[in-house]
């Protein structure tokens, strides 16, 4: 009789008896720890993995209830994350550390409680195994975020969940992962996963991976898993190799293939991209539009996933060894850099007793700047090799090509080097600086990283604008933002459509959509209007320009 008193107090006090010990504990638990409930939810499930006994109904029942429990805390703690970039090292080392071990310990549990002869029954074998995927989705994101790989045998690890799933006949059985509305499968989870790995090139930012994630959850179900390679599959995966979905290709012997169609879900987005071009926003996708989320990237995403492999003729790469090039960044600096050649053949000219404005003579006739190279030659140095120097960062050239170049650096000290980075560039060939924008970043191994860089211009023109409606700058500007009497910017001939448009790099803060300036740029005076933007950084944006008038003079 004693016996059966201690044991049901025992059965009591034990979180992981049954899903109502579970959800009582963690209400008190969220209510003496808030957020901190998280990681001592961890720790538990850990010590009942460590335990390494098959788990009873009873226990499968309640560690289904922990995660359940405890999702909206772990998907605030990695919002936390995912909304702020620059976290402190040590915080973000401690973020990274509760996300993953929570996964851990329940991808841990749910493989022992998955195994054949196991006491859970087919429908929570199929939520155990979604939620594992999900779990492993998050670890791989933490990767993509970051531009690298999983690490080895990660794939191998996904593609055993689908073979559990396949053993268990649980593949397509519809489960709730974590209360929401839209129900999912293991094969939703496997799909998602796959096909997020086809877009790590290194051309999309960490919010435009979230959002393909987010876009996936929505349409994953316009998918299905077949046996084989078929005719119709899109892209194929082979349960026996560690690697990630990849387009149809010669079979190797001995492979477990599965493959499907993208044609239903890009069929869906197409209709998406084309809704946000027409400026409306489909209902679906309100909640997940924010700044860098837009129809053009719909429709990369289109390209990408594409029922058929959509090939591009690009520009032949040019191996290179042993070159450096310099590389400045932040605007101010590029201004400086770029207006130093113009200030000093100026002073040159005053030296001679000649005119700035017969030295040099810019003529923007629809905005498409000129020299007569006749004067400048006199005046500009002789075009020889320039030395690298020790204020500006060097950078391995890795390849070249007419669009642009390919760069490897040390990753430490070099932090600055983003998605988006605007970018001045010199070299012994040309030694006049460049502009250029980072388009893809990849990490490599040893700390190194391999950036993919698209030229702007070769000759960018230093500028000064001011508003036409005022003839004075707001005081309060930053010092590095003024020059010549106006706010800096950069003149620069953009490629478009086959056709070259005018535009101008400028402080983000000063851009309104058909605002009119006055712009100078070597002694001429022009009134121009902005137009649409065509690229965005952090503090800059690159926008198309309109020729109002030529000025006289700075008073118009």
């Amino acid at each position: 009789m004693l016996d059966f008193f201690v044991r049901n107090t025992r059965r009591r006090n034990d979180p992981l008896a049954d899903a109502e010990a579970a959800a009582t504990w963690v209400a008190e638990l969220k209510a003496e720890f808030g957020s901190a409930a998280h990681e001592r939810v961890t720790d538990l499930v850990s010590q009942a993995v460590t335990d390494g006994a098959s788990p009873d109904a009873g226990r499968i029942d309640a560690v289904l209830r922990l995660n359940l429990d405890t999702a909206s805390l772990h998907q605030q703690l990695g919002l936390q994350y995912l909304m702020n970039g620059r976290l402190p090292k040590l915080l973000e080392e401690q973020v990274r550390s509760q996300i993953l071990d929570y996964g851990q310990a329940f991808i841990s549990f749910y493989r022992l409680a998955s195994q054949p002869g196991s006491a859970a029954s087919p429908a929570q074998v199929a939520l155990m195994l979604s939620r594992s995927l999900f779990f492993l989705g998050e670890r791989a994101r933490w990767q993509f975020y970051r531009h690298r790989a999983p690490q080895d045998g990660f794939w191998l690890q996904v593609n055993e969940h689908l073979r559990c799933a396949e053993q268990w006949k649980a593949e397509s059985l519809p489960i709730c992962l974590f209360n929401e509305e839209r129900g999912t499968t293991v094969q939703d989870q496997f799909l998602i996963l796959q096909m997020l790995a086809t877009l790590t090139s290194g051309n999309l930012s960490t919010r435009q991976l979230n959002f393909s994630h987010e876009l996936l959850r929505l349409v994953s179900d316009r998918m299905t898993l077949h046996a084989g390679v078929q005719e119709t599959s899109s892209f194929v995966v082979d349960l026996l190799a560690d690697q990630p979905a990849h387009r149809p290709r010669a079979q190797a012997a001995g492979g477990e293939y599965r493959g499907w169609s993208t044609a239903d879900m890009v069929e869906i987005l197409h209709g998406w991209a084309g809704s946000l071009e027409g400026g409306r926003t489909p209902e679906e996708l309100r909640r997940l539009i924010e700044p860098g989320i837009d129809a053009t990237l719909l429709r990369v995403l289109c390209r990408e996933w594409a029922p058929r492999q959509m090939l591009f003729a690009r520009a032949e790469r040019v191996s290179v060894k042993g070159r450096q090039i310099e590389v400045a960044h932040r605007l101010p600096v590029l201004h400086r850099l770029i207006r130093k050649p113009e200030e000093e053949a100026r002073s040159r000219a005053a030296q001679a007793g000649e005119g700035f404005e017969e030295a040099t003579d810019i003529r923007i006739y629809g905005f498409v700047t000129t020299r007569r190279r006749d004067r400048m030659s006199a005046l500009a140095p002789a075009a020889e090799a320039v030395a690298l120097h020790d204020e500006f960062a060097k950078w391995e050239l890795d390849n070249i090509s007419l669009t642009g170049l390919g760069v490897t650096f040390e990753a430490l000290g070099n932090e600055w080097a983003q998605l988006g980075t605007l970018l001045g560039i010199r070299h012994a060939d040309h030694p006049a600086w460049q502009l250029g924008l980072v388009r893809r970043l990849k990490r490599q191994q040893g700390n190194r990283v391999y950036l993919g860089i698209e030229l702007l211009s070769d000759r960018p023109v230093a500028a000064a604008i001011r508003p036409a409606d005022t003839r004075v700058l707001d005081p309060s500007l930053a010092p590095e933002l003024v020059w010549s009497g106006g706010l800096i910017s950069l003149f620069v001939a953009l490629g478009k459509g086959g056709k070259t448009v005018n535009a101008l790099i400028l402080p983000l803060s000063a851009y309104t959509l058909g605002k009119q300036y006055v712009m100078s740029a070597r002694g001429k005076y022009f009134l121009v209007a902005l137009g649409k933007v065509a690229e965005k950084g952090l503090d800059w944006c690159l926008a198309e320009v309109e020729l109002v008038r030529t000025l006289q003079g700075p008073e118009g």
